[in-house]
């Protein structure tokens, strides 16, 4: 773990201390018996390791916006936003693989200099809210044309993927609809019952997969 005198103000956001007091504002505001709880939890052993992990993390992501200074001076807002945003989800991260999408992300985000607005929007609020499983399964199963939930497959002409929705992929597969990555296929008779990957995944597949960049 990085020494904490060598850290930039990026990393110190997230030290112990700062962690503290935000824990003490939110409790404050909660209100109610909830309030007491929060600043104790800051001072137990899981928040000593979640420290650990954002400390190494923020360096690592401090290290890669050094190395990458070019593209970090003609960032778009658009970029801007969608790294600031990935920054922010490192700070409420306690999936080791998790943080190093996240690590990825913020890489392959100076390269998306075509983003438009609302895609930055969407995908940093999916980049907040997906779980390492649920990016991990897009990564390993865009290639499919269509997602089928049912217990065994059916006739299909395209390629689906069948998941059992009683299985971990199924809980995952869920997860992925709420997100808005999962949808409805077209009403017709091939696609009846049938899951796409909606429109915004290849772009989050092109953030979160390791690239040479």
């Amino acid at each position: 773990m990085p020494s904490l005198k060598h850290l930039s103000s990026l990393e110190t956001v997230a030290g112990s201390t700062a962690t503290e007091a935000a824990l003490t504002v939110v409790g404050a505001l909660a209100g109610g018996p909830l309030a007491p709880l929060l600043p104790v939890l800051a001072k137990s052993l899981a928040s000593g390791r979640q420290h650990a992990r954002i400390v190494a993390a923020l360096a690592s992501i401090d290290q890669t916006l050094k190395d990458h200074s070019t593209q970090l001076a003609d960032l778009t807002d658009e970029q801007y936003k969608l790294v600031n945003e990935t920054v922010l989800a490192v700070l409420h991260t306690t999936s080791e693989q998790k943080l190093s999408y996240l690590r990825i992300a913020v890489r392959n985000a100076l390269a998306l200099s075509d983003l438009l607005p609302q895609e930055s929007v969407v995908l940093g609020r999916i980049v907040r809210d997906i779980s390492a499983e649920e990016a991990a399964f897009l990564l390993v199963n865009f290639e499919y044309d269509r997602v089928q939930l049912a217990k065994t497959p059916g006739p299909h002409e395209q390629r689906v993927l069948t998941v059992d929705p009683d299985s971990r992929d199924g809980l995952i597969a869920v997860g992925l609809i709420s997100l808005g990555l999962l949808a409805p296929a077209e009403p017709t008779y091939d696609d009846s019952g049938l899951l796409r990957f909606s429109s915004i995944v290849a772009k989050l597949i092109v953030l979160l997969r390791e690239s040479a960049l």
